[in-house]
């Protein structure tokens, strides 16, 4: 055969290979939930699978013919995830392009049409983006492989194994997160301990001081950009991975180049991952401090990759400042941490700011705070890295971590059994809920209610969306504010030259406090926005939380958003010099006002532009924060409560039922054996 006799087989055979993918593609959707499907299942089980049987061996009879005759065989285009990823990011695309903006060419649209795509657009978004999210991770797809490499080493992994089993044959996917996150502390032993706070809360110089070298970065604004883990080392070095290029190692002098949000804002640098070696005596080979992104910090992401961290964590310090007071974010944090499985302690940082007859009166108060929210208050205790006070710093260390750290072996496995425990316990619930859904048929009364409850937590997304537009409009709306307030700035400085005849200092005053006012207001509108964004989040989980009888209501609120960024107005006066005209007494009131105003736009204009685009950027930072916060702290709210809600709504097929029911049995089964007799 020529050449062009081999291209024409291999033609052919591309050809019936599309043809035989199609036609599995066909049996497979016919079982898809697809709201487009094309053909109805009248293929057994068996048949599907003959025809499977019969489709491989059509190919593999291509295949023979290729290699016995020579023929070239097309390399592969790319892997199945990055394909995956591009298909994803299409659909993406296309979901933005739905956005009201782009349907305006096909006729007007009334507000309620505007809500209501909006909602499609921040639902479906949020769907492909956890989809991505997933696909993107790729190290869990193989999650059997990785746990029969584990089996040769530890005797553990049978729950978790028999946990993959149920997980994956029941199409729990909302598990697989937690499920690989297990399996990398099994892959990498170690106790973990992380360091979380408010932003300058004090953590990274808690751990300089427990270290006795200066290792991390410190500064009084957001640092940590990334979570940057220490560890022991035989040499002070810093090794930093990247998510597209190599790793490198640095010296500790370095390290602000790549954790800092001051040296690499937003991460810009696409850090992945930053591990501190020094040899320093208080660290233990198989533990590992993590100084997390402070919460609430202007790094969005830095919040966001403090979120993520949390499930991993063994021993969580919660760092509250003593200059300052507990806030509701300080309580999420803790109960995030408790509801991942680990052990938590609650430093009071920065105590040498109170008086000694304050102290005890202020940890009294942290754990009043804590047992009430909690029904028990963690251990509280005082720190302080100055002077004399840092000698708290050591009682606390030697007393009550050195003991924990003696054990970090059996530590380590016990946060790791109760992390198992609370991922079965989800498995159990979902499958439970699953039971609860009456057969074809039958009507319950609890069906509707169920229904709003899952709808009420899908417009979540589509209300988290809507707030943030409306508040980045007010924000948009602040450097257009510029003539607003010079022309109202001006009628206050003509009052003021009526009554005091001279004195600019206090016409510059009266400049200031029209700013602070009309910017109070305006910030005061952007906080609005997200108090009722908080209360419509808090109302979704209540309504979802009472849809479901076996689930005790919480009454745990979600973070409120604070913190945010000062503005000095003393700054944009200081050029200006508003002495009164010559003729005062002998101007109408029109006049002075023409006057008063054209002396602001010489003076004032510019400054009063710079000032007002650079709190509009700081604000907007600001704003994209509390928003991640406060959506990242619903989803991981309503995640369980949702899978529960969605399980009850569609019942198992009449075949699958007593395959649920064993899977639960088996569960429950995994809960008894692992509890101590």
């Amino acid at each position: 055969m020529n050449e062009n006799h081999q291209r024409r087989l291999v033609a052919t055979f591309r050809y019936i290979d599309n043809v035989l993918g199609e036609t599995g593609y066909i049996l497979a959707a016919a079982d898809a939930s697809s709201p487009f499907a094309q053909y109805t299942q009248d293929a057994s089980p068996v048949q599907r699978k003959v025809i499977d049987d019969y489709i491989r061996r059509v190919r593999e009879v291509i295949g023979r013919v290729m290699t016995d005759l020579n023929l070239p065989r097309p390399a592969p285009v790319c892997g199945t995830l990055w394909a995956a990823q591009a298909s994803i990011t299409s659909a993406k695309i296309a979901v933005a392009e739905m956005r009201p903006k782009h349907m305006l060419g096909y006729g007007e649209l009334i507000d309620a049409d505007i809500r209501a795509i909006t909602d499609i657009v921040a639902e479906l978004d949020a769907a492909l983006e956890r989809l991505m999210s997933y696909v993107a991770q790729g190290s869990d797809a193989d999650l059997p492989a990785r746990l029969q490499k584990l089996e040769q080493t530890r005797d553990d992994v049978a729950l978790l194994r028999e946990l993959e089993r149920i997980v994956t044959a029941h199409g729990l996917v909302a598990l697989r997160g937690t499920l690989s996150m297990l399996l990398d502390r099994l892959e990498n032993d170690r106790f973990e301990i992380g360091v979380f706070g408010r932003t300058s809360s004090g953590k990274s110089s808690l751990l300089n001081q427990l270290f006795g070298v200066v290792v991390l970065p410190v500064g009084v604004t957001p640092v940590t950009a990334v979570p940057t883990r220490v560890q022991f080392g035989a040499a002070s070095r810093a090794t930093v991975e990247f998510a597209q290029n190599p790793p490198v190692v640095v010296e500790l002098a370095r390290l602000a180049e790549f954790s800092t949000e001051q040296q690499n804002p937003a991460n810009g640098k696409h850090v992945t991952r930053i591990v501190v070696e020094v040899p320093a005596a208080r660290l233990r080979e198989g533990v590992t401090w993590v100084d997390t992104p402070g919460l609430g910090s202007l790094a969005t992401s830095g919040a966001a990759e403090t979120t993520a961290y949390l499930p991993r964590c063994d021993l969580g310090l919660v760092l509250v400042d003593a200059g300052a007071t507990l806030t509701q974010e300080d309580l999420v944090l803790l109960q995030m941490l408790l509801h991942s499985g680990a052990q938590a302690m609650v430093l009071v940082s920065k105590a040498d700011l109170l008086k000694s007859g304050d102290r005890e009166r202020f940890v009294d108060y942290i754990r009043k705070q804590f047992a009430t929210q909690f029904g028990e208050a963690p251990p509280v205790f005082l720190i302080s890295v100055r002077g004399a006070d840092a000698a708290l710093c050591d009682e606390w260390f030697d007393q009550a971590l050195q003991p924990l750290l003696e054990s970090h072996r059996e530590q380590a496995a016990a946060s790791l059994k109760r992390k198992v425990g609370l991922l079965r316990e989800a498995a159990a619930r979902t499958l439970e809920a699953r039971l609860m859904r009456p057969p074809p048929g039958a009507v319950s009364p609890s069906d509707q209610i169920v229904e709003e409850a899952i709808a009420a937590l899908r417009r979540a997304e589509g209300l988290c969306a809507a707030a943030e537009r409306a508040a980045d409009d007010l924000v948009d709306a602040l450097p257009h504010l510029r003539e607003a307030l010079i022309q109202a700035a001006s009628a206050e400085v003509v009052v003021v030259w009526q009554q005091t005849q001279t004195a600019p200092n206090f016409a510059a005053e009266a400049c200031r406090t029209t700013l602070e006012r009309t910017i109070s207001i305006h910030t005061g509108k952007v906080l609005q926005v997200l108090a009722v964004l908080r209360q419509q989040l808090d109302e979704a989980l209540r309504q979802g939380q009472q849809a479901l009888p076996a689930v005790e209501i919480s009454g745990e609120s979600l973070p409120q958003a604070s913190g945010a960024p000062l503005f000095d107005a003393v700054a944009a006066i200081r050029q200006v010099n508003l002495d009164p005209p010559a003729l005062l007494w002998f101007l109408p009131a029109p006049l002075l006002l023409h006057f008063a105003r054209t002396r602001l736009q010489e003076q004032w204009r510019n400054a009063l532009e710079a000032l007002l685009n650079d709190y509009s950027r700081r604000l907007r930072q600001w704003l994209r924060t509390a928003v991640a916060e406060l959506t990242e702290s619903f989803r991981a709210h309503a995640a369980p409560v949702t899978t529960q809600l969605e399980a009850r709504a569609t019942a198992p097929a009449a075949g699958n039922i007593a395959e649920t029911e064993a899977a639960l049995r088996r569960l429950r089964e995994l809960d008894s054996a692992a509890r101590p007799t």
